[in-house]
């Protein structure tokens, strides 16, 4: 617990000391330099490291080992997560930002380098950093990431939405505004989505809208069911022949809505849930 308490405390310290930014109005991207300098250089070993610790059976089968993993996850999670956004959400994120003149960057996605799964077929570029943060990567990360204008970066982000990669904004602690990286996640890739199943470990929030279907229109699952296959959380399931939606497992990502066959999929705002990062930004 002293331990625990002592590396909290430096954090903190460190994060009223040391913080970085350029006064932004728009993106708070204040964080402790130490995060910055690490991040920038290491993020795809961090995240390898994740991945081991989230996915060794070994790990979790000894209560000890498992403890000790649950409170380092708390504590990464605690200060660093993110949520999800839809599509239209990610272009008015981008728009914004764009128009304040914020640095915008793509680079490699950091969980496929992790987990040495660079394809030849599907996007690998697929990590949006957005103001200090996209100037960081581009000197630290040579070769990995570049900078890109408003339409690539609007184009990008609707190209890898049709390759059904779902939309993660990402933020320090959970200052309003608080925006650093837009990940456009390749679901079987994705290393916070994969310890999520495993092992539940919630590193990102619901996005503010929730799926719906129009049973009318639904073509039934045997002749389309693009849904199901769209759906990186597993929120829908088959009722009289027709898709359905798990309103409580649904993250509001929207990927199921712009293949349905039949335009029966749809999003809804939900009153319960609410933005932190992009709040400001997009309303």
């Amino acid at each position: 617990m002293k331990f625990k308490k002592i590396i909290g405390n430096l954090v903190v310290f460190e994060a009223l000391l040391l913080h970085v930014g350029h006064g932004e109005e728009l993106l708070n991207q204040r964080v402790p330099h130490l995060v910055l300098h690490l991040f920038s250089r290491y993020e795809h070993l961090f995240m390898r490291a994740i991945n081991y610790l989230a996915m060794r059976d070994w790990i979790h089968r000894f209560k000890i080992t498992k403890r000790i993993v649950d409170r380092v996850s708390r504590l990464v999670i605690k200060n660093i997560n993110g949520e999800i956004l839809t599509l239209e959400e990610s272009c008015r994120l981008i728009e914004e930002i764009s128009r304040r003149g914020y640095t915008i960057a793509i680079g490699t996605c950091p969980c496929r380098r992790a987990r040495n799964q660079l394809s030849d077929e599907m996007p690998n570029n697929t990590d949006m950093v957005f103001g200090r943060w996209a100037e960081e990567y581009i000197e630290n990360y040579p070769g990995l990431y570049e900078k890109i204008d408003r339409e690539k970066a609007l184009k990008l982000v609707k190209e890898f939405e049709d390759y059904g990669y779902f939309h993660q904004l990402y933020g320090w602690t959970s200052p309003e505004n608080s925006t650093f990286v837009l990940c456009n996640c390749a679901p079987e890739v994705c290393i916070p989505l994969q310890a999520q199943r495993a092992r539940g470990y919630i590193s990102f929030r619901k996005g503010r809208n929730i799926a719906f279907v129009n049973e009318e229109k639904c073509v039934g699952v045997k002749d389309c069911g693009i849904c199901f296959k769209r759906c990186p959380f597993g929120a829908r399931f088959e009722s009289g022949g027709k898709s359905a939606v798990d309103t409580e497992i649904c993250y509001g990502c929207g990927l199921c809505v712009n293949t349905c066959r039949g335009g029966a999929s749809g999003l809804r705002r939900e009153s319960k849930r609410e933005l932190i990062f992009a709040d400001q930004i997009l309303d």
